[in-house]
């Protein structure tokens, strides 16, 4: 096993959360076991990871039925090749991925230290559009809500109301760098506290493993950082020596790369 796993129990639910090792950028798979199925939410950055991954969830001995997709970003959903389950994002989530999913994956994989650069994993175009709103599936109750201007343009955010859980991706992180990309650093504290608002105690996030309430805050905390650092900084490398000396213990370092791809363009190239 190369990741971590942690288990949130809830009154119908068990949610195992992979965490990716370093490599995979610290990113997070909910494995969400109802009680004759089980759901994915997010996919992992490749293969090797996805099938890691999937260890966790064939061990539950329950059929995989759905994968979820929460936004664009590779380690998110380009793992999804390897996974044979119908698959659902945000209309805009999957417009993105089927027009430009091979180069977010390439980019990816070429920005991460330690990743096969010449890795050829191809994307796989999203199923089904799932839209904001109520479902139930397997008798539990999802909340399914789209978040804005939070990391990225829109994300998929799922909550379980009657268990008081809420699987919110890249909104929030755990022990993890934050990826600044976008640089919407006061969009993002804007759509923590849109999510704060509700009623949720258990915090699964993105990145990092999961938390309470608690999260939040260092959130806020990290982006007041950042959003100095990164006016400061003088390039790249500067920002790096910024972010790691303000926030040691962290993880998450393995996405600078792309990060800074972002946040100091080297050419027009975008996607």
């Amino acid at each position: 096993m190369q990741g971590t796993v942690t288990v949130t129990t809830g009154d119908q639910v068990r949610i195992h959360t992979y965490t990716a090792p370093e490599i995979g950028w610290r990113a997070n798979t909910h494995i969400i076991e109802l009680p004759s199925q089980v759901v994915l939410f997010d996919a992992q950055l490749g293969e090797e990871l996805a099938a890691d991954m999937l260890q966790v969830a064939n061990s539950t001995g329950k059929p995989i039925t759905r994968l979820y997709i929460s936004h664009a970003h590779p380690d998110h959903f380009a793992g999804a090749t390897f996974i044979d389950v119908p698959s659902y994002a945000l209309q805009s989530v999957k417009d993105l991925i089927d027009r430009s999913g091979d180069l977010r994956i390439e980019r990816g994989y070429r920005y991460t230290p330690g990743h096969d650069s010449n890795a050829s994993t191809k994307s796989r175009t999203i199923d089904h559009v799932v839209a904001p709103g109520d479902e139930v599936i397997d008798g539990v109750l999802f909340r399914f809500d789209a978040v804005a201007d939070a990391e990225t343009t829109e994300q998929l955010a799922i909550g379980l109301p009657e268990e008081q859980i809420v699987m919110a991706p890249d909104v929030l992180y755990n022990g993890v760098h934050l990826f600044i990309g976008e640089h919407e650093f006061d969009a993002w504290d804007a759509a923590l506290r849109r999510l704060e608002a509700q009623p949720y105690e258990v915090i699964l996030p993105g990145h990092g493993l999961p938390g309470g309430r608690e999260i939040y805050d260092a959130a806020r905390d990290y982006l007041k950082v950042a959003k100095v650092a990164y006016a400061e900084a003088a390039d790249p490398e500067d920002l790096n020596r910024r972010l790691e000396a303000a926030y040691p213990s962290f993880g998450g370092t393995a996405m600078q790369g792309l990060q800074n791809f972002y946040l100091y363009p080297e050419s027009g190239e975008r996607a």
